[in-house]
């Protein structure tokens, strides 16, 4: 899980690298903010996420989803929906 967490802060590097050179100025334009990029959650959000993909992984290779008897994980239906103002997918 600790390479997995740093695969996805090594990822997130190398896909905003452009952006995190400078903190003005980006292909975007060259008087663009990179404010969000900059924003240390960015990048623990993409680490997170890995690691979320990995456990799963590992969990279906342990064949161990679903054993306690209980159903499947449904969607949330009480959350506010995507955020806003998060990064370009």
């Amino acid at each position: 899980t600790q390479w997995a967490y740093w695969d996805g802060i090594r990822n997130f590097e190398e896909k905003f690298r452009p952006y995190l050179q400078t903190q003005i100025g980006n292909p975007d334009g060259p008087d663009k903010p990179n404010k969000k990029f900059y924003d240390p959650r960015e990048c623990i959000r993409a680490a997170e996420v890995s690691t979320i993909d990995r456990l799963d992984s590992c969990f279906k290779d342990l064949r161990c989803q679903n054993v306690l008897g209980l159903p499947p994980v449904s969607e949330p239906s009480n959350t506010l929906g995507p955020r806003r103002g998060g990064l370009p997918v």
